[in-house]
C-alpha cells in the first residue's frame, strides 16, 4: 500500500491483528494496529518484546497497556465513548470488551536513516509506523469474532502515525500522532479525546512480586505545565534504577466549523476560544482504581461514566463553596496518588484526556497528538531512599525529555501558538513544519573486533568506524558542521543496575583544532593513513582506537557519537549523535584456539564462589567461563564419580551467551571473543548443584583431542 492510501474494503476485510516495537533509540515501545499500545504479558514474559521499557534492555517497564479514547455526542443525543483499551487483568483480548476498534491497515515502517532497510526521504523521523483502524466494523478483520459495543459506533477512521529519534536528546520519548476522520454522515459534538493508561513501573528482571503486589506499588502525579500525567515506583523492593514514565498531551489541530479553517488546539490557546464563543482547551487527568474504589475513585463501567471522566476534572472545583478549599483538597489527593504505592495501594489507572472540541463534522479530521515519555530520576535520587521521592527536582529529567517532545512536536512553531509567524520559516516553504529541530551529525558506523597487540601480544578491543557524520548535513541549518567524535565506555559491574548506556563515561575525544568547540586535539592519533575494508562488509574504515587492560568474562558497553561545534558566539549548543545506533556490548577474553595450536583450556574464576562479583541475585543468573576452547567443541562436566553434570556445545562463530544472565544483564547487540563459553552452574535438569571439586572435558570437534581440568565450586 503507498503512503497515504487507504486499502480496499477486501484488504480491510482480510486485515490481521498486528503489532511492532519502537526501539531506535533508548525506550521500547510496542504499537499495534487495534488502537492500544503496550504488552501486557509483559511482566509474564519478561523475555519478549517490551511494552514502554526505559532504558532499553534494562528491563525496568512501565506500562501495562494504554489505548485511544474517544468520546462524543452523536446527533441522536447518545453519549458515546469508543475505547481502544479498558481496565480488564488479561489486556487484549480479540473481540474483548472495551477493545472496540478493528484493525483496518497493517503496520508500515519508515525511516529517514540512510542505513535503515526502509529509508525514505519522505520519514519524518528515525523511526515511523503507520497504521489504520476504526470504529466502524461490526466483526474482527478475517475472524468471525464480533466486535463489542457495535451500537455505541461514531464513524470513526483513525490513522497513527508514530515518530522516534535516536538522538540524547530526543531517545526517551515516542510520538503518537493520531488523525481522527468523522466518516459517518453525522457531526459530532462536545468531543474529547485521550489515552487511556495503567502505568506501571517495575523491574520485571529483578521483582519477585506478582499478582496484585507487582501493580500496587505505583505513585502518580500530573505535571499541570506540560500535560503530562507520569507513574513510577514508590514502594518496590527489587533491586533497579529509579525512572518515570508517563504519557503527555502535545497538541492537537481542529477544523473550526465556523471558518472552515484548522486551528491550533491547546490548554495555552484558552484565551483565544474563550474569545471565540467556545469552551477553553483543557486536559482533565483522572485516576481510578483497578479495584475496590468508589464513585469518582471506582472504575467508570458505562459510556456515560466514561465520558464524564473524560469531561470533568477531578476534584472538581465547581463542587467546591471556595477557591482555598479546592487548593487543598486537590493537594491532598495528588499527595494520596504520589505515596498510595509505599503502601502497597497504588494499583491506580489512567487517563489524559484533551478537549472539549465543539463539533467535527462528518468529512473534518481532528489530528491530536500525545507523546511516550520516561527519564531516570537524577542521581541523589536513585537507590531505595529514592523510590518514593516525587518531587520538582526528582522530575527534573522528565521534564526535560517531555519539553523535548513538545520542541520536537513543535518544530518551526518556536513560540507554540501554532501559528507561522515572521521568523520561523527556517526552510523558506511558507508552511508551518512540526518535527522541524536542529539535527547532530549522523551517527558513524561502528565495527568492534578482537585483536593481540604486535608487540606484546596482550589482547585488545579495537573501534573502527567511518566517515558517515563528517558529510552529513544539518536539516534546519544547511551546514555541514561535524566536528568531532566522542567514546564511551562502561565499567564492570554497570550491567547489574539495569542501566549499561547511561553508565558509559566519557574515554576519549577527537575534535578539530583551532576552534571554539571541544578539545581541540585533532584526529592524528586515531586517523588511518589508508581505510581498512573487512570481510563480507562493505564499510571502508578510517578511524581506529585501542582499548587495553579490559577484565576477561566482564562486559562493557562501547558506543561512539559525533558531535557539532554549534555556535557558541550565537549561544546555539552543540548537538551530539545518538549514543544508541552503535551501542556495543563487549564481553573480552581469549579467541578461539586455531588448529595448529593447542591451548590450555582452563576454568575462572576457580575456584568459584557463590556469589561472583558479575553474577545476579537469583540462582539462574550465575556464570562461570570456560577459555581457550577450540571453534567448535563439547563441553562436559562431571562429578568426582563419573556422573555427567552439564553438556555444552561451543561454536564460536554464532555463540554470544545462551544462559539467563545474558537475558537479564545483556542484550542481543553483543560480541563474545570466540573462545570462551558461559555455564550457568546448573545441571542438565536445571538444578542446583552442590559446593565441591568437579572434572571436566573440553573435546574438539574438529581434532578429535580431548583436554581435561577441574575447578571447584564454593559455597
Amino acid at each position: 500500500m503507498l503512503f497515504g492510501a487507504l486499502p480496499t474494503p477486501d484488504a480491510i476485510a482480510q486485515t490481521q491483528f498486528e503489532e511492532a516495537v519502537v526501539n531506535v533509540g533508548n525506550i521500547g515501545v510496542t504499537v499495534t494496529n487495534a488502537g492500544f499500545i503496550g504488552r501486557a504479558s509483559v511482566r509474564s514474559n519478561p523475555t519478549g518484546p517490551p511494552s514502554m521499557e526505559y532504558p532499553l534492555d534494562s528491563g525496568i517497564e512501565h506500562l501495562f497497556e494504554s489505548g485511544l479514547w474517544i468520546g462524543a455526542t452523536r446527533s441522536d443525543g447518545v453519549e458515546t465513548v469508543r475505547t481502544g483499551a479498558i481496565t480488564v487483568s488479561t489486556g487484549y483480548r480479540p473481540g474483548g470488551t472495551g477493545y472496540e476498534f478493528a484493525q483496518s491497515s497493517p503496520i508500515f515502517s519508515e525511516s529517514t536513516l540512510p542505513t535503515s532497510e526502509v529509508f525514505t526521504r519522505f520519514a519524518t523521523s528515525h523511526l515511523d509506523y503507520i497504521t489504520a483502524f476504526d470504529d466502524t466494523s461490526s466483526v474482527l478483520p478475517g475472524t468471525s469474532i464480533r466486535l463489542p459495543d457495535v451500537a455505541g459506533q461514531l464513524g470513526a477512521e483513525i490513522t497513527l502515525r508514530t515518530y522516534a529519534w535516536n538522538f540524547p536528546f530526543t531517545d526517551a520519548f515516542v510520538i503518537l500522532n493520531f488523525d481522527i476522520v468523522n466518516i459517518s454522515s453525522q457531526p459530532w459534538d462536545s468531543v474529547y479525546v485521550g489515552m487511556y493508561h495503567d502505568i506501571v513501573t517495575r523491574n520485571i528482571n529483578t521483582t519477585n512480586d506478582a499478582g496484585g503486589a507487582f501493580f500496587n506499588k505505583g505513585g502518580y502525579g500530573f505535571i499541570d505545565s506540560l500535560s503530562l500525567s507520569y507513574g513510577f515506583n514508590a514502594g518496590g523492593s527489587e533491586e533497579t534504577i529509579n525512572t518515570y514514565g508517563g504519557i503527555g498531551f502535545l497538541g492537537a489541530e481542529w477544523v473550526d466549523p465556523s471558518t472552515g479553517q484548522t486551528r491550533f488546539f491547546h490548554p495555552n490557546q484558552a484565551e483565544k476560544y474563550i474569545a471565540d464563543g467556545y469552551s477553553p482547551p483543557t486536559v482533565n487527568p483522572r485516576w481510578w482504581l483497578f479495584g475496590g474504589g468508589t464513585n469518582e475513585t471506582g472504575r467508570p463501567g458505562t459510556d456515560d461514566e466514561r465520558y464524564r471522566r473524560m469531561a470533568t476534572p477531578f476534584p472538581d472545583p465547581v463542587t467546591f463553596s471556595s477557591e482555598q478549599e479546592f487548593l487543598v483538597a486537590k493537594e491532598a489527593w495528588f499527595d494520596r496518588l504520589r505515596t498510595d504505592g509505599t503502601r502497597a495501594t497504588g494499583n491506580w489507572i489512567g487517563l489524559t484526556p484533551v478537549g472539549p472540541f465543539a463539533t467535527v463534522l462528518p468529512g473534518d479530521k481532528l489530528q491530536v497528538t500525545f507523546a511516550v515519555v520516561t527519564a531516570l530520576k537524577p542521581d541523589e535520587f536513585q537507590g531505595q531512599p529514592g523510590k518514593a521521592i516525587d518531587t520538582p527536582e526528582s522530575r527534573l529529567l522528565l521534564a526535560t525529555n517531555a519539553l523535548w517532545a513538545r520542541r520536537t512536536y513543535s518544530g518551526e512553531d518556536t513560540n507554540f501558538n501554532g501559528v507561522l509567524d515572521p521568523g520561523e520559516d527556517v526552510n523558506s516553504n511558507g508552511v508551518l513544519d512540526r518535527y522541524l529541530i536542529p539535527e547532530p551529525p549522523a551517527s558513524p558506523i561502528m565495527r568492534v573486533e578482537f585483536e593481540r597487540d604486535t608487540d606484546t601480544d596482550e589482547p585488545l578491543v579495537a573501534l573502527y568506524w567511518d566517515l558517515t557524520a563528517e558529510r552529513s548535513r544539518d536539516p534546519v541549518t544547511g551546514l555541514l558542521d561535524f566536528e568531532g567524535y566522542r567514546i564511551y565506555r562502561s565499567n564492570p559491574g554497570d550491567d547489574l543496575a539495569g542501566d549499561i548506556l547511561s553508565r558509559a563515561t566519557l574515554i576519549a575525544q577527537y575534535d578539530k583544532p583551532m576552534n571554539q568547540t571541544g578539545f581541540n586535539n585533532g584526529f592524528d592519533e586515531v586517523l588511518l593513513d589508508e581505510p581498512v575494508i573487512f570481510a563480507n562488509d562493505t564499510t571502508r574504515y578510517w578511524y581506529r582506537f585501542e582499548a587495553r587492560d579490559l577484565k576477561s568474562g566482564w562486559q562493557y558497553l562501547f558506543t561512539l557519537s559525533a558531535f557539532d561545534h554549534g555556535d557558541p558566539d550565537a549561544g546555539l549548543q552543540s548537538f551530539e549523535s545518538s549514543r544508541v545506533f552503535n551501542a556495543t556490548r563487549v564481553f573480552p577474553g581469549t579467541p578461539a584456539a586455531k588448529a595448529e595450536e593447542r591451548l590450555k583450556v582452563g576454568v575462572y574464576p576457580n575456584p568459584y564462589r557463590v556469589n561472583a562479583a558479575w553474577d545476579g541475585s537469583t540462582s539462574r543468573t550465575r556464570k562461570l567461563n570456560f577459555y581457550n576452547l577450540p571453534p567448535r567443541s563439547e563441553i562436559r562436566v562431571y562429578t568426582l564419580a563419573g556422573e555427567i553434570v552439564a553438556e555444552m556445545l561451543h561454536e564460536s562463530d554464532t555463540y554470544i551467551g545462551d544462559t539467563r544472565w545474558y537475558d537479564d544483564f545483556s542484550a542481543p547487540n553483543r560480541i563474545q571473543p570466540g573462545g570462551e563459553h558461559s555455564w550457568d552452574i546448573l545441571s542438565e535438569n536445571g538444578l542446583s548443584i552442590s559446593g565441591g571439586l568437579y572434572l571436566y572435558t573440553v573435546k574438539d570437534l574438529e581434532s578429535g583431542d580431548v583436554q581435561h581440568g577441574k575447578f571447584v565450586i564454593i559455597k
